[in-house]
C-alpha cells in the first residue's frame, strides 16, 4: 500500500463504481483514496455497505485494474495535481479523476469552449473552424467534445492553426464516440492536444453521461463559445453550465430562418455576448498572448498573380506561380475562382462575385478547398488554392 501512488489509489476508487457524492463523502472524510482502500468499512457511513463492499471488490482486482491502464497508455491526472485543469477545480462538481491521451499538463493558460449542433450547416461550420484557427493561432487552447459538426470544426480550426486543442469526451477513452471521429482524435494527439475523461476504460457513453461531459468543457474554459444549435441542444446545457460558474458565454448570431441559429440567437437575447469574430472574444477576456506562433499571411508569401495567358482558343493556360482558372468548372465555381485572380477576397465579396446567400457560398468552399481550388485564411478570407497555381 505504501508504494502505491495516489492517482493510481484514485482510479482504483473510481472504477469500483461507488457513486460520485458517497465518493465525495468518504474522500473528504479520509483526506485522500489511500486512506480508503486501506479501510474501507472506517467509511461505512459514507459509502454505505454496498459502496464499501464494491471498494473490497475493486481492490482485489487492482492489479487487473492498473495492468489494463497502463497496457491502454492512459494517464492518470486526480483532483489535487499539478496537471489538473486550475479553472475545473471550483466548479460545483469536479471530477476526482481525469484519463488522458497525449499531453497530461491540462494547465492551459488561456483555454475558451467551443460547442454546437452535431447537425451544422455550412455556415456555422465555416465561422467554427475559422474563429478556432484565430484563437489557436495566438496560443488559445481550444476546447471542445469531438462530436461531429460543431465540435469536429472547432478541433479541426485549431489543429489547421498548428495550435492545441483538448477533446472532452461522454465515454471512456478506450470507447471514443463518435467512431467516425477516430482519425480527427488521432490528429489531436499527434499535434500535441489532449483527449480526456473521467470515466474508466470500458465505460460506454449514454445520454446522461455526455451531459456530465459539458460540466467539464465548461468547467476547464474561460468561457464558451456556442456558434450553432437549436434551442433544445447539448450545447445549451454546456452555456448553462458556464452561466452557473460565473463565466462567459459567447453566440455567434444567425439568421432568424435557421433552425441551427435559434440558440445563439436566443442566448444573445438573455444577456450572451454577441460576437463575429475571434477578436471578439479574445477583448472581452482579456487574452493578449505574448510571443505566439503566427500563420503567415497570405500577403507575404503570394507569389505574382495576374490573368492567365489564353491559347488561341481562349482557353486558359496554366502558369508557373500565377493563379488560374482551371478548366471543367462550372459557372459558379469559375466566378469564385476569378475573383480570387488578384489575390485574396473575403467571404461577403466572394457571395458577390457567385451571386450567392452565405450558406450556399459557406458548403461550396468547402467543396472548393477539398478540392484544392480555395485556401482558407484568418478573417473570413480565402487564396487561391493549389489548383489554381498549377
Amino acid at each position: 500500500m505504501e508504494t502505491m501512488l495516489e492517482s493510481e489509489a484514485m482510479a482504483i476508487l473510481v472504477g469500483a463504481g461507488v457513486s460520485y457524492g458517497r465518493r465525495e463523502a468518504a474522500l473528504r472524510a479520509a483526506g485522500g483514496a489511500l486512506a480508503i482502500l486501506e479501510e474501507p468499512e472506517a467509511y461505512a457511513a459514507q459509502l454505505q455497505a454496498r459502496g464499501v463492499a464494491l471498494v473490497r471488490r475493486a481492490w482485489t482486482d487492482r492489479a487487473r485494474m492498473l495492468d489494463e491502464l497502463e497496457r491502454k497508455g492512459m494517464a492518470l491526472v486526480p483532483r489535487g495535481d499539478e496537471y489538473y485543469p486550475p479553472l475545473l477545480r471550483h466548479i460545483a462538481h469536479p471530477p476526482h479523476l481525469l484519463y488522458v491521451y497525449g499531453q497530461t499538463d491540462l494547465t492551459d493558460q488561456f483555454p475558451v469552449a467551443v460547442v454546437g449542433t452535431r447537425r451544422a450547416s455550412a455556415y456555422g461550420l465555416n465561422h467554427t473552424r475559422q474563429m478556432a484557427a484565430e484563437m489557436a493561432n495566438v496560443g488559445v487552447c481550444v476546447v471542445s467534445g469531438l462530436a461531429l459538426g460543431i465540435d469536429a470544426a472547432a478541433h479541426t480550426g485549431a489543429l489547421d492553426a498548428k495550435g492545441r486543442t483538448v477533446s472532452i469526451l461522454g465515454s471512456a477513452l478506450d470507447q471514443p464516440y463518435p467512431a467516425e471521429n477516430r482519425p480527427l482524435m488521432r490528429r489531436i494527439l499527434e499535434s500535441g492536444g489532449s483527449v480526456v475523461s473521467e470515466y474508466p476504460p470500458g465505460t460506454v457513453p449514454t445520454k446522461y453521461s455526455f451531459l456530465q461531459r459539458n460540466r467539464i468543457i465548461a468547467g476547464m474554459s474561460l468561457g464558451t463559445l456556442v456558434t450553432e444549435g437549436p434551442k433544445r441542444s447539448g450545447a445549451l446545457n454546456t452555456a448553462m453550465r458556464t452561466i452557473e460558474n460565473g463565466r462567459e458565454v459567447f453566440a455567434l448570431p444567425g439568421s432568424v430562418d435557421s433552425p441551427g441559429s435559434q440558440l445563439p440567437n436566443m442566448l444573445i437575447g438573455d444577456g450572451a455576448r454577441l460576437v463575429t469574430c475571434a477578436d471578439d472574444i479574445l477583448a472581452a477576456l482579456v487574452i493578449e498572448p505574448k510571443g505566439a506562433p503566427r500563420i503567415p499571411q497570405a500577403s507575404a508569401v503570394q507569389p505574382e498573380m495576374t490573368q492567365p495567358v489564353r491559347n488561341a482558343a481562349g482557353q486558359a493556360e496554366p502558369e508557373t506561380g500565377r493563379a488560374h482558372i482551371p478548366g471543367g468548372l462550372d459557372e459558379t465555381r469559375r466566378a469564385v475562382c476569378a475573383a480570387l485572380l488578384v489575390g485574396e477576397a473575403d467571404f461577403d465579396a466572394l457571395c458577390a462575385a457567385g451571386g450567392m446567400e452565405s450558406d450556399e457560398l459557406g458548403a461550396l468552399l468547402i467543396e472548393m478547398e477539398m478540392d484544392g481550388l480555395v485556401t482558407p485564411l484568418a478573417g473570413t478570407r480565402y487564396a487561391p488554392g493549389p489548383q489554381m497555381r498549377d
